[in-house]
């Protein structure tokens, strides 16, 4: 499930430091939780170390060390003390190294997020569910799961497999670009980069699960969870045909 882009930090700061649309829509629903936020799939601490500043007690899971370690140094950086765990007080922060299926503990957080379509690294049935129940009962009665999977795109899924295309043009640092082929059996999408500086050419693989709307429904069914809101993007705006993404908040009842 690991892929070769989550051991550099470096490079993955570059593409995705500049997207900051999904924090105030997360840190809302953090205010609003009753206990502690949990991010699973935290990464180097984009969303997570904003949501501590804002006050909020929050605790990373990632499977990256490489990740961890430069969430750690984001933390420190803007003068916040990383525990593990996160303690009961307003703006403490904590990471853990663990698999997003690992148990968490029982009724322990009022909100999960899971966010930037990290839930679309797990590739089976069996383990998105085994993350999704796993979640249900880490999640406070009342509790909510928020995170957003892409909203497949049929010009996307029919690209030409030999094909480049290029994507993030507003890097100065780096040029990327992207091939993809689509396995419609299993519903992966298998992608690789290649970045290109002015020293050399890195490729990176990685494979993605893509969620259609309806089965997304049943598969937080099935889990325990009950969907509260889908959005079309972090502004709130409705869910459609079109948008590129499911951002979605789910309930435990």
């Amino acid at each position: 499930m690991l892929d070769g882009l989550y051991g550099r930090p470096d490079i993955y700061n570059q593409v995705y430091d500049r997207f900051t649309e999904d924090i105030a829509f997360y840190t809302d629903l953090g205010r609003r939780a009753d206990g502690p936020v949990c991010e699973l799939a935290c990464g180097s601490g984009r969303v997570t170390v904003p949501m501590a500043l804002a006050g909020l007690t929050v605790h990373g899971v990632d499977l990256s060390a490489e990740m961890l370690a430069a969430a750690v140094r984001r933390a420190r950086d803007a003068g916040i003390t990383v525990g593990e765990p996160a303690g009961d007080s307003a703006g403490s922060l904590g990471f853990s190294q663990g698999d997003m299926r690992d148990p968490l503990g029982d009724d322990r957080f009022g909100l999960i997020t899971i966010p930037l379509h990290s839930l679309s690294h797990l590739h089976d049935t069996s383990d998105v569910m085994a993350c999704l129940r796993g979640v249900r009962r880490s999640l406070k009665k009342g509790g909510r799961l928020a995170f957003a999977v892409h909203n497949p795109d049929p010009a996307v899924l029919a690209r030409d497999p030999s094909g480049l295309f290029r994507i993030h043009p507003e890097l100065s640092s780096a040029a990327l670009y992207e091939s993809s082929r689509y396995d419609a059996a299993r519903q992966l999408l298998h992608l690789s980069w290649f970045v290109e500086t002015m020293k050399n050419t890195e490729r990176f693989s990685y494979t993605l699960r893509l969620f259609f709307p309806q089965e997304m429904v049943m598969l937080l069914e099935c889990s325990g969870l009950v969907l509260e809101h889908r959005y079309g993007w972090y502004d709130r705006n409705d869910f459609t045909a079109d948008s590129g993404s499911q951002v979605i908040v789910a309930r435990r009842w």
